[in-house]
């Protein structure tokens, strides 16, 4: 972001502009959404929600996703910003916007880096249980687990984009074939192994409620994607590969998780006691396709790739929150660049701490193990970005009007992006029951409330600092 500065003031260091390819975004955005993690994951979390309409759950959940990608391309094409949304919404809607979609995408990135941290203690304790290690399943084994994770993906991130896509290009993919290999051999051992069900639109599991929830599920799979576009500013001929960079994200995601879906139901519905009982839906798998020696190793892939995507999420995270302080709307010493990496040091160092002080403290001090603690946390992370995707699509409205050459099918999408995450962030209000899971809505809601509330008063006292929130580091 480029700073105000008096005119005898040196100029500071900056990221590196116009230096990654297409490709290797790509490489960061398949390790943020965590691809390899998630075609393992997939059928086993689908199946418990929307049986054989899990695919179309998937589906579902793709398109409502796109509506957004298709407002990150109409604001790419017009700006380079490396605040993600908040950037894009400060623009045009002002500090009431900037305010109501930073609050959120601020909060739920921490919450996200959480949560990814969380994601990596799972898989690595649980290969260590298998191969007799008992004391990794304790407390205080996992809490340290958590330390030195994100200590590890801070220092990749630290070292910059290059060093970040060399780390994830390898953990990212290595493990996808032995998650084929699993799903293919439970479909070669599956007695009477059918994809015809799944294709049944008259039978229960097609029932709306049904879908819905599995699409409130399979949302997870895809929210927060758009923070990859933070990182514009460091692509060559941003306004050109951005909007490339998303179709190619969603698409690759999108299509893998409705196809591994196809081939995973119908082994994994002779396995759903082993899943409720809460047995990993990689060990499921294998245990059906009669290779139940390859959990183990799936687990130590699987806890790689989870690790490539908390990389991915200390890039594109430092980045939006150098942006904010930057802007006055942080701590001004987030933003600063170290000189030989161009990386937004502080910014990661921040991420770090509390990537790893979230999981301890729900480990030591709440007593909640990493699985339950990742559950909750994945969710209140997508929760709390419900309200900056409603305040990103009134943007992207506004801003269209204003340019005075509104398209209709594309005013269409927009309204159909605020309408579909303001009717989720009802249900979830509504809708989510009791005990911590239920109250996990109202949580997200209250602190971007307080976030909100924050970020309007710091921006008032900094005399509307934040409107150089357009601006790249």
């Amino acid at each position: 972001m480029l700073e105000q500065r008096e005119p005898t003031q040196e100029p500071e260091v900056g990221l590196q502009h116009g230096h990654t390819s297409l490709g290797a975004l790509t490489v960061l955005g398949l390790s943020a959404q965590q691809i390899g993690p998630g075609i393992a994951l997939a059928g086993g979390y689908m199946i418990l929600y929307a049986g054989n309409a899990s695919w179309v759950s998937m589906l579902l959940s793709l398109i409502v996703s796109a509506s957004i990608g298709a407002i990150v391309v109409t604001f790419s094409r017009r700006l380079v910003a490396s605040g993600g949304l908040m950037s894009y919404v400060s623009s045009v809607l002002g500090p009431v916007g900037r305010a109501l979609t930073g609050a959120g995408y601020l909060i739920g990135l921490l919450i996200a880096a959480a949560a990814v941290t969380t994601g990596v203690v799972i898989f690595t304790a649980s290969f260590l249980v298998q191969i007799g290690l008992s004391w990794a399943s304790s407390p205080l084994a996992q809490a340290v687990s958590a330390v030195v994770v994100a200590v590890l993906a801070g220092t990749v991130a630290f070292r910059g984009v290059d060093t970040s896509v060399k780390v994830s290009a390898v953990l990212t993919f290595v493990g996808i074939p032995f998650v084929l290999w699993v799903t293919i051999a439970a479909a070669v051992a599956t007695p009477g192994y059918s994809l015809a069900p799944q294709f049944d639109f008259g039978s229960g599991d097609f029932k709306w409620d049904s879908i819905f929830q599995g699409a409130l599920v399979a949302l997870s799979y895809f929210v927060g994607f758009d923070g990859l576009s933070a990182m514009a500013g460091e692509t060559k001929n941003p306004k050109r590969n951005l909007p490339r960079f998303i179709l190619l994200l969603l698409g690759i995601t999108g299509g893998a998780y409705v196809a591994i879906l196809w081939f995973q139901i119908p082994a994994l519905g002779r396995g759903t006691e082993l899943l409720a009982k809460g047995d990993s839906p990689t060990a499921v798998l294998a245990h059906l396709g009669n290779v139940g020696w390859l959990a183990a190793p799936l687990d130590l892939l699987m806890a790689a790739a989870t690790f490539a995507g908390l990389i991915a999420t200390f890039n594109y995270g430092s980045r939006i929150i150098g942006t904010a302080a930057e802007a006055r709307l942080l701590p001004r010493g987030l933003a600063h660049v170290n000189a030989r990496f161009r990386s937004p040091s502080r910014a990661v160092a921040l991420l770090v701490i509390i990537s790893a002080g979230i999981p301890i403290a729900f480990e030591i001090i709440a007593a909640t193990p990493p699985l339950e603690s990742s559950v909750l946390l994945y969710t209140l992370f997508s929760y709390c970005y419900f309200v900056p995707y409603v305040v990103a699509a009134i943007a992207a409205i506004v801003l269209v009007f204003r340019e005075g050459t509104p398209k209709v099918l594309m005013l269409l999408v927009y309204a159909f992006a605020a309408v579909s995450f303001s009717y989720l962030l009802f249900y979830a209000l509504t809708s989510a029951g009791g005990g911590v899971f239920g109250a996990l809505p109202w949580v997200a809601l209250a602190l971007t409330v307080v976030g909100f509330v924050a970020l309007l008063i710091v921006d008032k006292r900094n005399a509307g600092a934040g409107d150089t929130l357009t601006d790249l580091l």
